[in-house]
């Protein structure tokens, strides 16, 4: 692999592995009262707004660079987008 493959791999893995451990993990290790206090945790939409951002100028930018030579990661860029709109969804 490429440096360049191995950074943008990063670069998509950290957004997931975020949204796993906000969405999944993050209530059964720590029960906190999270973004905002009182009595609704704001975690859980603040990530999904900030991570669906993150991922929607990724794959714009991964377009922009070269579709063609970036067609694996821009579809992976592209389901990231589409998990974080359904759990953002769920969260509201």
């Amino acid at each position: 692999m490429k440096s360049t493959q191995i950074f943008k791999t990063i670069l998509l893995a950290l957004p997931f592995l975020i949204l796993l451990y906000v969405f999944f993990l993050r209530d059964r290790i720590d029960t906190g009262d999270g973004i905002g206090g009182g009595s609704y945790d704001l975690t859980k939409p603040y990530t999904a707004i900030g991570i669906g951002l993150y991922a929607l100028i990724l794959s714009l930018v991964l377009l922009i660079q070269d579709a063609h030579g970036n067609r694996v990661f821009l579809l992976t860029g592209i389901i990231l987008l589409i998990v974080t709109i359904i759990m953002g969804v769920r969260s509201f």
